[in-house]
């Protein structure tokens, strides 16, 4: 019976120290390898699919020129931009780290409207005093007061094509009497 105990006291001993010498052998070989496996099929590039895009007709080529390209200031020290898309006739509008691929068109009310492709939510409005991008889906402005340096210049100008002196305010110093 000792060393019954003697014996089950030892397979005791061993089995809490297993653990132990466990952490003292080096780590297996292959772990490094299946980590760098798995990174390249993390690549952002696989991630995002590049949308296709039609060829861009004469209509929104001219609408495409009329953009207003490079930053802009918005409100609450917000910044926009917006650059030539690598296709002719499509402009990219990137805002809090994200961009977006748009299809320039004119409006019937002489705003110019960046509309997402692929049926996105985002659209850009343009209109000669400031720019503003919205959320279609949700209806409701992302940013809004937006003005690139050609539209600040409208904006300042005494008495613009608008008949503004400033932003949402007519020009009120034309009457009968003298215009």
């Amino acid at each position: 019976m000792k060393h019954f105990l003697t014996l089950l006291l030892s397979s005791a001993a061993l089995a809490l120290a297993a653990p132990a010498f466990a952490q003292d052998k080096p780590a297996p070989k292959q772990a490094p390898a299946k980590q760098a496996a798995a990174k390249p099929a993390a690549s952002p590039a696989k991630a995002a699919p590049v949308p296709t895009l039609n060829v861009a007709d004469s209509e929104q080529m001219l609408a495409a020129s009329q953009a207003y390209y490079g930053p802009y200031e918005c409100e609450f020290k917000q910044m926009l931009s917006v650059s030539k898309h690598q296709v002719e006739g499509y402009v990219v509008v990137t805002f809090s780290a994200k961009a977006y691929t748009m299809k320039p068109v004119r409006s019937s009310t002489g705003a110019l409207r960046l509309e997402e492709v692929n049926n996105g939510p985002m659209l850009m409005v343009q209109i000669p005093a400031k720019s503003m991008l919205m959320d279609t889906v949700r209806g409701r402005r992302i940013v809004d007061a937006c003005v690139h340096e050609t539209q600040a210049k409208e904006v300042a100008t005494e008495s613009n094509a608008l008949g503004m002196n400033m932003a949402g305010q007519v020009d009120t110093s034309c009457t009968k009497a003298k215009c």
